[in-house]
């Protein structure tokens, strides 16, 4: 029987990989097939990341269920990854109009995608293969595309956009108070805050981010703000694509007033023209339950096998008692850091969701260590009061009445240093 299932598997991946031409050839012929109308043609553009293609495939389907023709334009690594694991054809299939394109995004396939080795790696691959690609594609599209919304990291498609003459609209899928941040990033430097040197006081406050002075301090930076050198690659290259950002037509945030008022009301003297649209999540379950219509779930655009596992489990625990640990697709820790997370997670005697990604187990290879073996008591502790999986749908995860609090990464690329404070501390603080 096993040999059986073993020469079943290329049939299956066959027929998968056959199913999903057909949906996409349909999808093709449908667009061609419809009449000439004034609907606009979008061109939507992410960074190739899973938090950015979720928040922007949200987008576009708001778009798409509003009657616009979209084009969602995906790295071929992205798509592929997303065929696999999600259902996007089939979901998307209903809009007509909609079409998914796919380019190159100069990373090779079997490159491990993690790390900050991988994110430059990229931003090069993106200037160098993606970039006169893009403009390529653009000027051959039929139909001509009437506006592109970009990711706000890449200031290639702004770029491309102005020699084209085509107008932009950037969207950045974090939040309001980060992008401040970013931007303020070169006045930092300026007044001396940055870099953040050695051993100094991570409760310094920070006080060249127009109003944030009073609260804002060292700790709170991304980890990329603890370059030791201001002319550390990946941190100009966010500063310059952030300044970038006001050369747009317009700036699309996943936030609301109610929510960051007060520092959109500072962006604002930057950036006239910020359109707040979120929560985007929510506006979408919203909209297509008014039509009637059905979503395949929230868990749908992930690129990593999910593990449904963790919802039986939440089921069994206690309203509000549970921490959720997810340090997203990207990040990369070390041995000392996952124990530290660890043994901070079982001696706080609280319940735990982990989400441990395959290259952050210590024991497979994981971060900078090998062949490391996990300690009894984290082994028994987690038995007792924890659960951990490989990837979760986190948005599902979120919404469950048994999490109590989410942990997370406050930085873009690698977990930095807990700042003086134990895993210990942030768990009593959170919980």
């Amino acid at each position: 029987m096993a040999n059986q299932m073993v020469l079943l598997f290329p049939y299956f991946n066959h027929k998968a990989s056959r199913r999903n031409q057909i949906l996409q050839k349909k999808m093709e012929q449908e667009q061609q097939q419809q009449p000439h109308t004034s609907s606009s043609h979008v061109l939507i553009f992410p960074l190739p990341a899973q938090g950015h293609v979720n928040s922007m495939l949200k987008l576009a389907e708001l778009l798409a269920h509003a009657g616009l023709k979209v084009t969602f334009l995906n790295s071929h690594f992205i798509h592929q990854q997303l065929l696999h694991h999600t259902d996007i054809l089939s979901r998307f299939a209903k809009y007509a109009g909609f079409q998914f394109k796919t380019i190159l995004d100069g990373v090779p396939d079997d490159h491990p995608r993690v790390g900050s080795d991988f994110v430059r790696k990229l931003f090069d691959g993106l200037e160098l293969i993606t970039k006169p690609l893009f403009k390529e594609m653009l000027v051959n599209s039929k139909p001509k595309v009437d506006c592109i919304i970009g990711d706000g990291v890449l200031g290639l498609a702004l770029d491309i956009a102005d020699e084209l003459g085509i107008p932009i609209i950037q969207f950045r899928t974090i939040s309001a108070c980060s992008l401040w941040a970013y931007f303020a990033i070169p006045d930092m430097i300026h007044a001396g805050e940055l870099p953040i040197k050695g051993n100094e006081d991570m409760d310094r406050l920070i006080t060249s981010v127009p109003g944030m002075e009073a609260f804002l301090r060292c700790r709170d930076l991304p980890s990329f703000c603890r370059a030791s050198d201001t002319k550390d690659s990946i941190l100009q290259q966010i500063a310059q694509e952030t300044r970038k950002n006001s050369e747009a037509r317009g700036l699309l945030l996943n936030t609301f007033e109610d929510l960051e008022g007060p520092i959109l009301s500072h962006m604002r003297t930057k950036f006239p023209k910020i359109y707040t649209i979120g929560p985007l999540n929510l506006h979408l379950k919203t909209r297509l339950f008014k039509s009637d219509q059905t979503s395949s779930g929230p868990s749908s655009n992930n690129f990593r096998k999910v593990d449904r596992s963790c919802l039986s489990w939440l089921d069994k625990q206690q309203k509000g008692s549970v921490v959720y640990v997810s340090f997203g697709s990207l990040a990369v820790l070390s041995r000392e850091q996952v124990f530290e997370f660890w043994f901070g997670l079982v001696n706080s005697g609280k319940r735990f969701l982990w989400v441990l990604r395959p290259d952050n187990m210590p024991e497979n290879g994981g971060g900078d260590d090998k062949g490391v073996s996990i300690p009894i008591e984290l082994i028994e502790g987690t038995q007792k009061r924890g659960y951990s999986v490989s990837w979760a749908p986190q948005e599902e995860v979120l919404a469950h009445e048994a999490v109590g609090g989410f942990l997370t990464q406050r930085m873009e690329f690698n977990i930095g240093e807990c700042g003086g404070r134990s895993a210990y501390d942030l768990l009593a603080l959170l919980c």
